[in-house]
């Protein structure tokens, strides 16, 4: 019998033969006291030009949030419930017509009294004008009988007129949403008597959304509108333009105010979000992944890679954001590679092995 080992008898033992070889320089590391290398990630430091941003508060407002008015005086007979959801010229509330259908009705009377004696004028001037063809005493008739029939027909249009505003009142006893919007506070009730120009609803319009924007004056040197900016709330983030720049400050706060472009119907009226805007000139500086950052006790500092694969640590101040990257100012130049993956397990000086180069 063959007292060697027979390798071919142990596949399993052939097949781990390998990574053991493999775990014999990190075994001799740890043997001499050294640490192993350790796997990282990592991109290089590049140069962008970065306008620097202030966030600044924001709240999200409706573009349409009335207090609709009657435009008539009466007594309120309904009036839409609060969060009803209405489309423009919708029901928002009616008021008692009663009175105004009776007006209406004595203006057709008056109408139709003035047209029978216009008529009658009419007719008396034509007799008349045939009597001064021949009698020059029916002359001054016929000029007395004329202007009679002029004035006459003016106190018609008038009539006519008064006629036409009771109508319209009457159709404004229903009062009817200007555009799409939510009840969102009843300011009157039914029984309640309505003077002309008293607010009856608040409707607002859920749909048409921006955001206003207290910013400081220096803003209004650095953003127009139609500039890029970017929006975070509470669970939400957009790039969005602004709509206005309104360049004329509060007295007391030296604010002034910007309103910006939203979309879409997650936002909430009301909804608190910040806002970046510009108050500088662009200016080229070194910027890294912000993944590439390490806080950590205090210190901001990122891991810069050695020529000899060594974990070099720079403490680094931050500077303005450009997206998913960051300006720092340190020991780090356009070209340098950081660590980007990996930090996390690193001393300054350890060493390392890339796995992998980021395009971050």
């Amino acid at each position: 019998m063959n007292g060697g080992t027979d390798m071919a008898k142990f596949p399993i033992g052939r097949k781990l033969l390998p990574a053991l070889l493999a775990l014999c320089p990190v075994l001799a590391l740890h043997a001499q006291g050294q640490q192993p290398p350790s796997p990282v990630g990592v991109v290089e430091a590049r140069s962008e030009m970065v306008t620097p941003a202030r966030w600044v508060p924001g709240t999200v407002i409706s573009r349409e949030d009335s207090r609709i008015a009657s435009e008539v005086a009466g007594n309120l007979v309904s009036i839409a419930e609060v969060g009803a959801q209405l489309k423009k010229a919708e029901l928002l509330a009616r008021l008692n017509d009663r009175e105004l259908q009776l007006q209406v009705r004595n203006d057709d009377a008056q109408v139709a009294r003035l047209s029978a004696q216009l008529e009658y004028l009419k007719r008396q001037v034509q007799r008349v004008a045939k009597l001064a063809q021949t009698n020059t005493a029916a002359v001054a008739n016929l000029d007395e009988s004329t202007a009679q029939r002029d004035m006459l027909e003016q106190e018609l249009k008038a009539a006519q007129v008064a006629r036409d505003r009771t109508q319209y009142f009457i159709e404004r006893t229903r009062i009817q949403a200007p555009f799409d919007g939510v009840v969102v506070e009843r300011l009157r009730m039914p029984g309640e008597f309505i003077a002309r120009g008293d607010p009856v609803v608040r409707l607002v319009n859920t749909a048409e959304l921006e955001i206003r924007v207290q910013a400081p004056l220096d803003v209004v040197r650095h953003v127009r509108a139609g500039d890029t900016v970017s929006v975070t709330g509470d669970r939400r983030q957009a790039e969005t333009r602004v709509r206005s720049v309104v360049p004329v400050g509060d007295e007391v706060s030296r604010m002034l105010q910007l309103r910006l472009v939203l979309t879409g119907t997650e936002w909430i009226i009301g909804e608190p979000v910040r806002v970046a805007v510009s108050h500088g000139e662009p200016a080229e500086v070194v910027t890294v992944p912000r993944d590439s950052v390490v806080l950590r006790e205090g210190e901001t500092y990122v891991y810069k890679v050695t020529p000899d694969n060594i974990a070099h640590k720079v403490v680094v101040t931050l500077g303005e954001g450009a997206g998913n990257r960051v300006a720092i100012k340190g020991d780090v130049k356009v070209g340098d590679r950081v660590i980007i993956r990996g930090a996390e397990r690193l001393q300054d000086g350890s060493p390392i092995t890339i796995v992998g180069d980021d395009a971050a």
